[in-house]
């Protein structure tokens, strides 16, 4: 890649841009290379960082004769792009570029300057999905614009889109992975409108960073929703510190500001002006405060494990600003012998020592007592993980999931506590008392072409927390199965340049339950059984 330095040598700055979740392909090709042993990768939680993904593809760039004609090809179509956060060997190419300018190998963009001290990058976003069945045609397109800059150890970032639905597409109840959304607008003829922010002002070091970041973020292992965080509410601020001092240790602490659509009476008030008497409702507050620690013991084991709290003090506790803590502990202290705030514990772990091979499992502990685990009439409050990822055929990758969640995992019966921000839970996508086969495959001819089929099917149990069951503890998962879902999929998707995706597919659907349930849970669109066409194409996300 002429006219940038080609070289894992740590830079003169460490900003942390995020690549946002939703960016597939990056993240697809990463963890194929780390599948494939020719990189070392923390998949655990992201984004990445897009200096860290630089420095991924350089340490394949060091490994090229290894990889196979499309591998390469890939590597080289990433490095135009993520090269932009290395050092230059050429002062020449400081400067600006405007779309109808070319500027050496790197990736188009409508704007890019860059100096010694500061960088900006400049571009549109704009996409469409469009699908029809059965049931009739509907689509989603959004438009908007993103910004990104580096100046020295800062870096400063904020994106707006204008989402546009043609039906209820994204709702807090629906079993989907779509990113959810807030304060939609609804037209008479039931189209509806809606916009979304990402921000964030971070600052780095050579082994870490901090800053106030408002994006989506995810942790957990996972092929289909992690059971963790799963990165689908509406992006919410938080307070990031990730910290990476060591080969074998990493650690990252969030502490987030919900949004707990709870109303607090006692702030709410009534205001008169001469446009008329007006009631002004303010939310309770919300917080959220999660750690987790990383250890590496071997090349390609990693071992996780962390914990979180919900709480509602009216503004942030100083306890629960401690990045190292036990939050249960914590919480026990300055709630004793009244009740608890909502606290919850998780464990990882990821194995990528046999090559071709990713294992990976994951546990959620949200309420656990050891003498239930011997008690056959009582239940914890656990959701499961397991998978197995295999690249050992060429240009083509297998995989393997099962999500396994109980009764109220995920739930909490105070409406300030629960798990969840704008009411979107923050937890595994289909929530509680649910379980889920996913099975995959897919093939990557050629450059960023990946042509993937799949088989999903899922199942629920009744929303015990809306029914107010009781004892909590005693419920047993699954009985009755409520509503089910079985998805047989082909999708095609290929980047034509940077960031400008491509997408064609077809899946068959039959989602069946209670009436109740099944116009909760799924749009009417994807009612009953369903064959539906997808056309869609997006630049930037």
């Amino acid at each position: 890649m002429a006219g940038w330095l080609i070289t894992v040598g740590s830079p003169a700055f460490t900003q942390y841009l995020p690549t946002h979740i939703s960016n597939e392909g990056i993240y697809l090709f990463l963890d194929e290379l780390a599948t494939e042993k020719v990189i070392d990768l923390h998949s655990l939680v992201k984004p990445y960082a897009r200096k860290e993904i630089a420095e991924k593809l350089l340490e394949a760039d060091s490994s090229r004769t290894v990889l196979n004609s499309r591998q390469q090809a890939e590597l080289d179509f990433y490095l135009r792009d993520y090269m932009k956060e290395l050092p230059v060997s050429d002062a020449a190419d400081y400067g600006s570029s405007w779309l109808w300018m070319s500027k050496g190998d790197k990736r188009f963009d409508v704007f890019y300057y860059r100096d010694s001290l500061f960088q900006m990058t400049v571009n549109p976003i704009l996409g469409t999905d469009i699908w029809a069945n059965t049931n009739g045609s509907f689509y989603h397109w959004w438009n908007g614009v993103e910004a990104t800059s580096t100046i020295g150890k800062f870096a400063i970032w904020a994106s707006l889109r204008d989402n546009h639905e043609s039906t209820e597409l994204t709702a807090r109840d629906f079993q989907n992975q779509r990113i959810g959304a807030s304060n939609i607008k609804v037209f008479s003829d039931g189209k509806r409108d809606y916009w979304e922010v990402r921000a964030g002002l971070t600052y780095g070091w050579k082994w870490g960073h901090v800053g106030l970041i408002m994006e989506q973020f995810a942790w957990g292992e996972n092929n289909s929703g992690a059971n963790i965080f799963s990165g689908r509410t509406p992006a919410f601020p938080r307070l990031e510190l990730a910290m990476n001092p060591s080969p074998w240790f990493r650690f990252t602490y969030v502490h987030g500001a919900l949004i707990s659509e709870v109303v607090d009476s006692t702030l709410s008030f009534t205001t008169s002006t001469a446009y008329g008497t007006d009631y002004r409702e303010v939310y309770h507050s919300k917080y959220l405060a999660a750690n987790i620690f990383t250890f590496t013991p071997a090349t390609g084991l990693q071992l996780s494990v962390g914990n979180s709290v919900i709480y509602d003090y009216r503004h942030p506790h100083a306890a629960f600003l401690l990045p190292v803590a036990f939050y249960k502990a914590i919480d026990h202290t300055l709630n004793a012998a009244i009740d608890n705030m909502n606290s919850q514990i998780f464990f990882s772990a990821s194995s990528r020592n046999l090559k071709h091979f990713h294992l990976y499992g994951t546990m959620f502990l949200d309420e656990v007592a050891v003498d239930r685990i011997f008690n056959s009439e009582e239940n914890n409050l656990v959701s499961y993980k397991a998978g197995v990822a295999s690249t050992i055929l060429p240009n083509t990758r297998m995989w393997a999931e099962y999500t396994w969640s109980n009764v109220l995992t995920f739930k909490h019966h105070i409406p300030t506590t629960t798990f969840e921000s704008n009411q979107y839970n923050l937890g595994h996508y289909l929530e509680d008392n649910a379980r889920q086969f996913y099975v995959g495959i897919e093939y990557r001819p050629v450059r960023t072409l990946n042509i993937k089929a799949y088989y999903n099917h899922s199942e629920k149990g009744p929303d015990h927390t809306t029914l107010g069951s009781m004892p909590r503890e005693g419920i047993t998962p699954f009985e009755p199965i409520v509503w089910e879902s079985t998805h047989i999929g082909i999708m095609a998707t290929m980047q034509l340049v940077n960031d400008l995706y491509v997408r064609l597919g077809y899946e068959w659907r039959d989602v069946t339950g209670e009436a109740e349930y099944l116009e909760r849970w799924t749009p009417e669109e994807y009612h009953g059984r369903t064959g539906t066409f997808r056309v869609g194409l997006n630049y930037g996300f």
